[in-house]
């Protein structure tokens, strides 16, 4: 009888394997790891921070409102 959980069935199909979300290298050395991603440098993990930052900011950034565009103006022959 099989007494593995849905947690440990997970664990077991994830790969060992880490990939820099920047290059796409595979990552050999865990000493990179910003937010929970491996990256091959410490150059790419900046860039990666910079990355997400700037997506937060994005994502919490209030929209405009758009004005209503009005038709353009009728110049009157005179």
């Amino acid at each position: 009888m099989n007494n593995t959980t849905s947690k440990e069935n997970a664990m077991a199909i994830e790969t060992a394997e880490k990939y820099c979300p920047i290059c796409g290298k595979q990552v050999t050395e865990p000493t990179f790891n910003p937010f929970g991603e491996w990256a091959c440098s410490e150059a790419h993990a900046d860039e990666y921070v910079k990355e997400v930052r700037a997506q937060k900011m994005r994502a919490a950034a209030p929209i405009p409102e758009q004005q209503p565009q009005r038709p353009p103006r009728q110049m009157r022959g005179g």
